[in-house]
């Protein structure tokens, strides 16, 4: 990558007013505290300094721990892939994009309606998303309907595992789900030891706005600092309901919730790697719906990078749209929201492709046009080369007044270096546009969406692991289905 964006990053907030954010957070952490609904999590923290009232699960911290626990978190790390190719160098590296989560619809293919999704959906999805080459993360956007609800979330995790080879993640529901995740994982790698030295699983960490870790997925945190695996602390607050209204108290009191969170990994592991994150929005006052596509989502997002470049810490952002289908709304919504995080400096826009209406509804056509906003916002966040090549004096001369450059050597050598190519958009005139079809970009994200899916084999899981996944499974279903 070039190194524009080094030098031109976008920043929301001034300096000073990054350290008034993160002194404020450090006193509400002190003064106000955070819920943590765990025991061990609470002995830890107890032990390591903080305040803790067991009665009321209540933990204030002060600020030395916050800062150490900081000082010490990874400043990048590896992302390990089924095939070594498709790792992830997380920290200083060109910003990753991955899936949105936990659709419980699906607009179909086919018709275009809107339905229940199904466990062949979501093969086809991570498949499809397989074959994109701007999606460097991988599991269904969809959730599975026709899977009892007590194994559908691990199925979600085989399903990734078996039908791609980018970076894959884990489910956060408990201690039982994240370490059956954790196994899966283990398996595909050769074993727990040699998953400690490859981080290869993710799991999602979401605290409750406001203040508040629960149970759950603090044990799923527990679990996963504690095999070294990676963890997204990402927050979602509604500002105006489960945040301040304003947007610097969301990202006060967001950020006390990332950073406590950050501190029980690093109690339990000092070298856990996590992700600090952010998928916060304001809820619209006239329909309590969450504004997941409005411009604050774009200036949280943004904002809430620069408080993780202060810090050092990876981190990873999501860009959504509250549109229905996959039209002009949902592209423009995503585009603005992503373009401010790349521009950024984001390590991951996670949370993204494939789904619109704020997560709900996931579709095939929105993740092949998401795919394509990522390389357009990629090749944004390159900027402009200037050297003595570049600023082309003496091809420039040579051509002249009144020539032309098309048949000329330097335009040979560097169109394709400078000029961003699209798989989707139509740059053909309207005549040869209508000639082939007049499609509009839906229809053209359908079909190559139909292509993808008719020629693209992913790379093949080897046998003797997948055995070992499946008898995973069938402990699982055991456990879950027969008590």
């Amino acid at each position: 990558m070039k190194s524009f964006l080094k030098r031109n990053r976008l920043n929301i907030l001034s300096n000073d007013e990054v350290y008034n954010i993160h002194i404020a957070t450090l006193e509400v952490l002190e003064r106000t505290g955070v819920i943590v609904r765990e025991k061990k999590a609470l002995k830890l923290l107890d032990q390591a300094g903080a305040i803790v009232d067991y009665k009321k699960n209540l933990v204030k911290i002060p600020d030395y721990l916050v800062k150490e626990a900081v000082s010490k978190t990874p400043k990048s790390f590896t992302w390990h892939a089924r095939n070594p190719k498709n790792n992830i160098r997380i920290g200083g590296e060109p910003t990753k994009f991955g899936p949105g989560s936990g659709g419980v619809n699906i607009i179909d293919l086919e018709t275009g309606e809107c339905r229940i999704p199904t466990k062949r959906d979501a093969e086809q999805q991570v498949r499809l998303i397989d074959a994109l080459e701007n999606i460097s993360i991988n599991y269904p956007p969809a959730s599975l309907s026709d899977v009892p609800e007590q194994v559908a979330d691990i199925y979600s995790v085989a399903i990734a595992v078996k039908n791609t080879s980018k970076c894959i993640l884990g489910e956060s529901y408990g201690k039982s789900s994240a370490h059956d995740s954790i196994r899966i994982a283990a398996a595909l790698v050769g074993g727990e030891e040699e998953l400690r030295k490859k981080p290869t699983i993710a799991g999602y960490i979401d605290p409750v706005s406001p203040l508040v870790h629960d149970k759950g997925m603090i044990e799923a945190l527990m679990e996963y600092a504690s095999y070294g695996q990676l963890i997204f602390m990402t927050v979602m607050a509604l500002a105006g309901a489960t945040g301040p209204v304003t947007l610097a108290g969301v990202l006060v009191q967001q950020n006390a919730e990332v950073l406590s969170g950050l501190l029980i990994a690093h109690l339990v592991n000092p070298h856990a790697p996590v992700i600090y994150g952010n998928v916060s929005c304001p809820m619209d006052m006239r329909t309590g719906v969450s504004s997941t596509g409005s411009p604050e989502v774009g200036l949280l997002g943004a904002a809430f990078v620069q408080l993780a470049k202060y810090y050092g810490i990876p981190c990873g952002v999501g860009a959504q749209s509250n549109a229905k289908v996959p039209d002009a709304q949902a592209s423009f919504e995503k585009m603005m929201s992503l373009m401010m995080a790349v521009m950024a400096g984001a390590d991951l826009i996670d949370l993204v492709a494939g789904t619109i209406e704020s997560y709900r509804t996931a579709s095939y056509e929105q993740l092949v046009i998401d795919n394509e906003l990522a390389g357009m916002a990629l090749r944004c966040a390159e900027g402009i080369e200037v050297n003595a090549e570049t600023m082309a004096k003496d091809v420039i001369d040579r051509v002249g007044p009144g020539g032309h450059y098309l048949a000329d050597k330097h335009m040979l050598e560097w169109f394709k270096k400078e000029h961003h190519r699209p798989k989707l958009s139509d740059r053909r005139t309207r005549a040869d546009w209508k000639k082939s079809g007049g499609k509009t970009i839906r229809e053209q994200a359908r079909n190559r969406a139909k292509e993808i899916l008719a020629s693209h084999e992913p790379e093949p899981i080897d046998p003797t692991i997948w055995r070992e996944i499946e008898l995973i499974l069938k402990d699982v279903e055991k456990r879950e289905l027969n008590g």
